[in-house]
């Protein structure tokens, strides 16, 4: 497996460890960065890798979170009614995480105390998810576990812990893969890279990503938001035409 995909990325981690080299011998020292700052979402898109690098000196492990924009998520039960399963409960979470993923040079339970996970959230169990209305703290707590189980039926929030590959001594260029699904969430995202000590997060490095709609999926996206009812009526013709077509078509003897 090799390092780095590009001369791009040798290049930035080079600067990097430079970088690393000229802090202060009494700071804490950690630099990182992305592959790339934007991932596209274009017709056809399957999903996609960003690497996530970096550099850092003297001892600890590395804890990468990202976090994908908040967003209002509804989390429904189902009940059954005269022999019929419908929705009968639901509860609202206000600015849900819409990703989440971790990645971490060693097991969590083993670098990180339980305080500190809970302070940086780290680990979908320590996410701040707050359910709107009057719902009883029980009540809340078990839906705060079916909307984690939810978004990762839906590979949104990535149960296994991605690897960090990180060299033992010296200053220790560092890496790892996030998978971005085909359905992943456009937005603003979050990516921080924390240098964890003795079970205590001593610095913490954040970037930015964006994923967005590019291409032609873009411009049918921006068309359909910013025109609807034009839109609706062109999806009408467009049906109706391929009605009428597939008609013709079968329709002859």
């Amino acid at each position: 497996m090799t390092w780095f995909r590009t001369r791009w990325t040798a290049f930035t981690v080079l600067f990097l460890g430079a970088a690393i080299l000229t802090v202060p011998a009494s700071a804490a020292k950690l630099a990182a960065d992305l592959s790339r700052s934007v991932v596209s979402i274009t017709t056809g898109f399957v999903g996609s890798n960003v690497i996530l690098f970096g550099a850092a000196d003297g001892p600890g492990h590395i804890v990468i979170v990202v976090e994908g924009p908040g967003r209002d998520t509804v989390v429904r039960r189902k009940s059954r009614v005269s022999g019929i399963w419908i929705n009968r409960h639901s509860v609202v979470f206000r600015k849900a995480p819409s990703f989440y993923a971790v990645a971490a040079s060693s097991p969590l339970d083993e670098i990180v105390s339980a305080r500190t996970a809970k302070r940086f959230r780290i680990g979908a169990e320590n996410l701040v998810l707050k359910a709107d209305g009057k719902v009883s703290e029980g009540q809340a707590n078990r839906f705060r576990v079916a909307l984690i189980r939810n978004q990762r039926r839906a590979g949104l929030f990535p149960k296994e812990i991605s690897k960090v590959v990180l060299p033992d001594k010296g200053v220790r260029l560092f890496r790892t893969e996030i998978f971005f699904p085909s359905n992943v969430p456009t937005g603003a995202y979050s990516v921080r890279f924390m240098l964890v000590r003795d079970g205590f997060v001593i610095q913490q490095y954040k970037r930015k990503l964006v994923v967005g709609k590019a291409g032609l999926s873009a411009r049918v996206f921006r068309f359909a938001h910013e025109q609807s009812i034009l839109y609706g009526i062109v999806a009408i013709l467009l049906a109706v035409a391929a009605g009428w077509a597939a008609s013709a078509a079968f329709g002859r003897k």
